[in-house]
């Protein structure tokens, strides 16, 4: 399942951007079409508190698991597609090793830590969570050694192999809501979550396999020694960056889970997963831009860079503008057909949709400062803005209720972007946003 590319070549050649984006895009328009199944799925199945359970659940694995990954989803292509770039297959295959060791130890540490709570859960009558944080102890190491591994295959662009590694989860649970919604079977939360467990084991086994097979005549030592201090060393300000950048993603959903009731939440977070499809291009072009990336500035191939930047936001800001004009034309109407109940969704998925087109005008402003260098600086944009998030965000929610929440996400969204943008454009000398499309003209 590897892709013939760098086991024979003394220094690995990057695929065009056309190439590797295209090679991405069926993997990941799989695995959010997966994701937007599921999440569809899911009301017609279970009632809204279960829904707003079930989203809550996914928060928590997603978010422990980018704490396991320790930041390494964007160290991997700063690391190890330099050592490919440089014809250091050796280098590489020790940083794949180490790195998933580093991913697998403290995996199993934090999943440690999820049963020693759920215990303690149990003990204090907390009963419905109890339930579910066995599943999701398990299913974080998984989550975070897949998306690792996803990040590692990019790094050497074997871009087929990584492509439907993360759609496993979201598939099997879509799967198996679809089976027992024809078959008229009853659906519990705890199945839901059992679906998605066996997802990411799969993902998790399927990723290592395909490392294994890709990485296994690379049998010369490498030219430089691998330090596992020195990678993580570089990876905490990654960490940082990352902890605090999926705290503002789901700050929404957290000030909702406090504040409102699971029916809110279950409303918010099905209008979430459907503003989350109009990214779907930007996800796919940088899914296999910062491997490309590191490769073009290693070699010192500014120019090269600029037109990678200036195609990549081209192409996301229209299809991303296609798809928004689509949602408010046909949104309501689709609503109607697929559950009534959840036509307040709608409008809130049209108010975060605005962040999100704001975020595509962007480009990838926040990939280039977290693999080619300044994370530091990342971070400290990262962490003023998320304050500024937290503040608008518990206002919108105290004030509004969901609307004005959403309001205030989809704001903060763009503002973070903007400053991204501005620093990318200072520190590298390009400019990754829409406007330089519109110089170049």
């Amino acid at each position: 399942m590897s892709d013939p590319i760098s086991v024979d070549l003394p220094v690995a050649s990057a695929p065009s951007i056309w190439r590797a984006s295209g090679a991405a895009a069926a993997g990941r328009v799989g695995i959010l079409a997966a994701g937007l199944a599921s999440s569809l799925l899911l009301p017609l199945a279970l009632p809204p508190d279960k829904v707003g359970i079930y989203f809550i659940a996914q928060i928590l694995t997603s978010g422990f698991a980018i704490l396991v990954q320790l930041g390494l989803t964007f160290t991997v292509p700063a690391l190890v597609s330099a050592a490919t770039a440089k014809g250091d297959f050796g280098r590489a295959r020790d940083l794949i090793v180490r790195i998933q060791g580093l991913v697998v130890s403290f995996g199993l540490i934090t999943a440690l830590a999820f049963w020693l709570a759920e215990h303690w859960i149990r003990s204090g009558g907390g009963n419905e969570w109890g339930e579910i944080l066995p599943i999701v102890a398990v299913a974080i190491p998984c989550a975070a050694l897949g998306s690792v591994q996803v990040e590692l295959l990019r790094a050497v662009h074997s871009i087929r192999s990584s492509a439907f590694l993360m759609a496993f989860p979201s598939a099997i649970v879509a799967l198996f809501l679809a089976f027992a919604l024809v078959t008229h079977s009853s659906v519990t939360l705890h199945q839901v979550l059992l679906c998605s467990l066996v997802g990411f084991a799969m993902a998790a086994g399927f990723g290592a396999f395909s490392i294994f097979v890709m990485s296994r005549r690379w049998t010369e030592p490498a030219n430089v020694e691998t330090n596992l201090r020195a990678i993580i060393l570089r990876t905490l300000p990654n960490l940082a960056t990352t902890l605090m950048l999926f705290g503002l993603s789901q700050i929404d959903m957290v000030l909702l889970t406090l504040f409102t009731s699971f029916s809110e939440v279950a409303q918010y977070g099905v209008a979430l997963r459907i503003s989350t499809v109009l990214i779907m291009p930007l996800s796919i072009a940088n899914s296999a831009f910062a491997p490309s990336a590191v490769q073009h500035w290693t070699l010192g191939d500014r120019a090269g860079l600029q037109r990678s930047l200036r195609t990549l936001v081209c192409v996301s800001t229209l299809l991303t503008c296609l798809m928004y004009f689509g949602l408010v034309t046909l949104g309501y109407a689709a609503v109607q057909i697929w559950n009534p109940h959840y036509e307040r969704s709608l409008w809130i998925a049209l108010i975060l949709g605005c962040g999100q087109v704001c975020h595509v005008l962007g480009g990838s402003s926040g990939v280039l400062l977290m693999v080619l260098g300044d994370e530091k600086f990342a971070f400290r944009i990262t962490l003023g803005t998320g304050l500024a998030t937290v503040v608008l965000c518990t206002a919108g929610v105290l004030m509004g209720g969901p609307l004005l929440l959403a309001s205030a996400a989809a704001f903060c969204n763009a503002l973070q972007v903007g400053f991204f943008s501005a620093r990318a454009r200072k520190i590298f000398d390009v400019d990754p946003t829409i406007l330089s499309v519109v110089k170049n003209k």
